[in-house]
Formats: C-alpha cells, structure tokens, sequence
C-alpha cells in the first residue's frame, strides 16, 4: 500500500496556511464546548434544576456531538465535503454563547444540544483534513491539533466562569464571545474549500478479508479504550463540580456565596486538566515511535489511574495538580489513537476519526448519571475510585492490540 500524499501537486505554503488555520480552528471550537460544565452550579440556581437534571444536561453534551460525528464523517467521505466543519463551528459559537438566554431545563437542553452538535460537526472534518494535509507526518499533525483543541478547552471554563461572575448579570456579556467563532467559521470555510480528506488512492486500496477483519477489530479496541477515557473525561468534570463546593464550604464560605465561588474553582480545575489533556498529548505525539503505539496505550493509563483515586485527600492545591495529571492520564494516548485509525482505515479517514472521538464520547453520556448514581449512594471517594478503575481497564484493554498489525502499517 502506498502512503497518502499530503493533496495533489500542493503550493507547499499554502498547504501549511490551510494547515495552520484548521488547527488554529480547534482552539476556538472547543473552548465554546467547556463554556457550560463549571456553570452547572449556577445554572442549578437560575434555572431551577434537580440533581438529575444537572447531570442529564453534562450527558447531552458527549452524546449529541458524539452520535452526530459518525453521521458527519460518513457524510463528508460520501460527498467529500468540508462544508460541516466551518458550519460546526458557527452554530457551537452562537448557541454555547448564548447559553444564559434560557430559563428553564428545556431550553438548556435546545442551546447546549444544539451547540454541541456544531461541536461535533467539526471535529471529524477537521482532524481528518489535517491528517490529509500532514501525509507522512499524520500523528505529529494530528496531535498539534489535538493539542491546540486542548488549550481551547483550558480557556473555555476560565471565560465563561469569570464572565458569568460579572455584576448583575454576566450572562449578558458572555453572549459576545459569539462573534470571534463567527468570523473563525468564515476563515476556516475558505482554507478548507479545496482539502481532500480521504486517500488520493483510495479508490484502489484492496485488503484480503483477513486483513480486513483485524484491521477493523483494533479500530474496535481503539474505540472501546477512548470510550472509557473520555468517560473518565465527563465523569470528572461533573465530580468536580460537587468535590469543589465541598472543597469551598470546608475553607469557610457559606450561604449563596458556595456555589459562586465553586464555579470558579470547577472552572479553575477543568481548565487544568484540558491542561494536562493537550501537554500529555503533546509529549506522548513527540515521543512515540511509529508502530510502536502499544505500549503507549497499556503503560500510560496504569500509571496514572491511581492519581485519580487520591482527590478526596487532596485540599485546594492538590487538587489543581492532580486534575492536571488526570488529564495526562487519560488523553496522553487519544492523539496517537486518531492517527492510528486513520492509518489503519485509510480509505475512510473522516469516519475512523469519529470512531476515535465521537463514537466513545457518546458512550461518555453514561458517565454523569452515574457519577451522579455513586454520589448519591457512596460519596465523592466512591465516584474518584471508579473513574480511577475505568482509567485503568483502558490500559489493560491496551494488552489485547495486535502489535505485528501495528508496526507494519504504512
């Protein structure tokens, strides 16, 4: 099998523009999409929510912009279209933004649906372009922009914590932060106009039906173990919540005043672990030896899992440190999973990337009523302990990858 160039007879610099600008878009995406997790206390408030319903709107987020990627990506190598991408981004921008104009469950449940389906939309495109656009060096390019993304979502809960905490109502200003997502659909729309996603061979790749089976049964594995790190991802993110109101009340605040102050701390701890996310992504993209991913998938995960489990000891500062190390443990190995599967589904590039991210964050919506479900029942220990041992079964899940299959893919 040959390797997939990078597009047909490119202008190397303009190549690198249209590269350059949809990882700069990724940032800007996914920083709408942790808009809303840190104001899940005070949107409890304002909009009268139950505990239920607090949980089931975090849930809406993973299992809408994740159902919808598969659907997207099958779209977009069908009719090989960048057109969801830049769209994808606009309607995430406009209604993640506006996320204070509702008032009632059912219009949390419309904005957050909505915005999260636009944020869903790009992400198959646009990982699929740029590993496209990379050629032979797919995983270093996939893994800036999964590292890009990263820092968008750092930023995501630091701007809408502070600016909701504005005086009398920051909702109000939040609603403009709309208009750099805007302007960002229409520059991401011209660099992607004329990007293939797909193989330029594709048309020819023929696989013996053995070949087929196994390449597909790893693309199955890499999918189950993101699926159960990204539901580490969402479960935090919704213990969090919880941990950092019992964290503020224990330092002394009280009354109206805990939920305030523990939105900026969520926002501060969500922050940091889309942190710890993009920098383990960063260095195990850097240091990974094309073929030799397996290890990288087994080690990683058992390494950190046990950190997971240490928050309920941890105060304020510890905290901070281990929601950074948590991120590291369970994204270091995404970024080299979307490459893998776009190497080893060459010919349906745009759909092995959505396997890797929205097929398992879809599966993720299970994560907050369930960190709800243990809360409940056994405390905050309980719930760091089993997103700590679904960490875990990631890595041991890692031992079953066929190394040979990997190590030969072109």
């Amino acid at each position: 099998m040959t390797s997939a160039p990078v597009i047909a007879n490119p202008v190397p610099r303009t190549a690198w523009l249209r590269l350059g600008t949809i990882i700069g878009a990724h940032p800007i995406v996914d920083a709408y999409s942790g808009f809303v997790p840190p104001l899940l206390g005070v949107l409890q408030v304002r909009c009268d929510l139950t505990g239920w319903q607090t949980a089931s709107l975090l849930s809406i987020g993973p299992l809408t912009s994740g159902l919808c990627q598969p659907v997207f990506a099958w779209l977009s190598d069908r009719i090989d279209s960048r057109f969801f991408g830049p769209a994808g981004l606009a309607l995430a921008a406009a209604c993640l933004s506006s996320i204070g104009l509702a008032t009632s469950f059912p219009a949390l449940v419309v904005l957050f649906g909505l915005g999260m389906l636009g944020v869903g939309a790009f992400h198959p495109v646009g990982a699929a372009s740029v590993g496209q656009l990379a050629g032979r060096r797919r995983a270093a390019g996939v893994t800036v922009f999964f590292v890009a993304g990263m820092l968008g979502a750092t930023v995501g809960p630091v701007i809408s914590s502070r600016v909701t905490a504005i005086e009398p109502d920051g909702f109000t200003w939040l609603r403009w932060a709309m208009v750099p997502g805007l302007l960002a659909a229409v520059v991401l729309h011209l660099a992607m106009a004329r990007v293939s996603h797909r193989a330029d061979d594709h048309h020819t790749l023929r696989f013996e039906p053995s070949e087929i089976r196994q390449r597909w049964w790893t693309t199955t594995l890499l999918c189950a173990g993101n699926a159960l790190r990204f539901s580490v991802n969402i479960a935090l993110f919704y213990i969090y919540v919880w941990w950092a109101q019992a964290v503020v009340a224990g330092e002394g605040v009280a009354g109206d005043e805990i939920v305030r102050v523990a939105a900026i701390f969520c926002g501060e701890l969500n922050a940091l672990t889309m942190l710890g996310m993009g920098l383990g992504g960063l260095v195990a993209g850097t240091l990974v030896r094309r073929g030799r991913e397996r290890w990288w998938f087994i080690v990683v995960p058992l390494a950190f899992a046990p950190l997971i489990a240490l928050f309920p000891t941890a105060g304020r500062g510890g905290g901070y440190l281990l929601a950074l190390l948590a991120g590291v443990g369970f994204a270091a190995v995404i970024p080299i999973s979307i490459a893998t599967a776009q190497r080893l589904l060459p010919h349906r590039t745009s759909l092995a990337s959505s396997l890797m991210m929205g097929g398992p964050w879809a599966i993720s919506a299970l994560a907050p009523p369930g960190a709800e479900w243990l809360i409940a029942r056994a405390g905050l220990g309980a719930a760091f302990s089993v997103a700590a041992i679904l960490l875990a079964l990631s890595g041991i899940l890692g031992l079953l990858l066929p190394g040979v299959l990997l190590r030969r893919l072109d």
